[in-house]
């Protein structure tokens, strides 16, 4: 069954109502770690919270578009986006006989699990703030990164390649990843002792010439295949970019792909809504995260 599909089948599950008998009200325990099921090519998203004992869940369906699209993965940080809850927009709070996710995303609902109570909100505006941090993972905490200190990291680019150095994973731009170069060796993070070959007082992470051979790092890629540690003279055991005695010429204007994390928290608030049994107009309904591997 195509994701598409299990989401309208939700959807029926979420607008009929279980219960018609007294309304009660609840208080919320849920814990706000934000669950998702949908992506961009399905044709709804549905953003949840399930606990047990008792069983309940809290599910929110909205409409997958490029505007909604946004929310999980914006180009800017902060990104807000609000919009209504409607015959398209669905928010529920349900009781089950058993684990929710038996039913919430399963491709096959569990036939051992099912609703007990089922109450849709009418009204209400859903908010949503997506923040993101972005990272290169290359053993260097990002302020650390921050080589002018004024607190922009944007500005920061060793090898002037337009990539910061923050979000980039070879700051030197001779094709050896910054991590490979041993930025911080013991882990602790700090880079005071960053390794430093050839002892030129420059790390080798920002050093283009990493051996101080006359041959610039990147040009020491004999078989040009963008990967330094498998390049040795005859009879080294010493890869070449650290060989100070092997300065043969190898020219490779060829950069490796770039690659960096970012980590992405989205916010959902639901104001002004009319879900009778919870004693509040405003759930603060939790927090989803993800990360997204970018290539440049």
């Amino acid at each position: 069954m195509r994701l598409s599909n299990i989401l309208i089948l939700i959807a029926c599950f979420i607008m009929s109502s279980c219960d018609d008998g007294d309304i009660i009200t609840i208080e919320l325990d849920f814990d706000k770690d934000l669950a998702l099921c949908g992506d961009a090519e399905s044709n709804n998203y549905v953003v949840y919270d399930v606990k047990t004992n008792p069983d309940e869940s809290l599910t929110l369906l909205f409409p997958s578009n490029n505007n909604t699209a946004l929310i999980f993965n914006p180009n800017q940080t902060p990104f807000n986006y609000e919009f209504s809850i409607s015959n398209a927009v669905l928010f529920n709070y349900r009781t089950y006989s058993g684990d929710p996710l038996g039913l919430i995303c399963q491709e096959i609902p569990s036939s051992n699990v099912s609703i007990i109570d089922d109450y849709a909100a009418s009204g209400g505006t859903v908010l949503t703030e997506t923040i993101f941090i972005d990272d290169d993972q290359d053993g260097i905490a990002s302020e650390l990164e921050d080589l002018n200190n004024n607190g922009d990291f944007e500005d920061d680019d060793s090898d002037g390649d337009s990539i910061p150095n923050y979000k980039d994973d070879d700051d030197d731009g001779d094709n050896v990843k910054t991590r490979l170069e041993k930025p911080d060796p013991n882990n602790d993070g700090s880079i005071d002792d960053a390794q430093d070959s050839d002892n030129d007082n420059i790390p080798d992470y920002l050093d283009t010439d990493d051996d101080n051979d006359g041959t610039i790092t990147r040009y020491e890629d004999e078989n040009l295949n963008q990967n330094l540690q498998d390049d040795f003279a005859d009879g080294s055991v010493i890869a070449r970019f650290l060989d100070a005695n092997a300065n043969d010429i190898y020219i490779n204007d060829t950069f490796n792909s770039n690659i960096y994390t970012r980590f992405i928290s989205v916010k959902f608030v639901i104001i002004n809504t009319d879900l009778d049994i919870i004693n509040t107009d405003t759930i603060e309904l939790g927090t989803y995260t993800s990360d997204v591997i970018i290539e440049n």
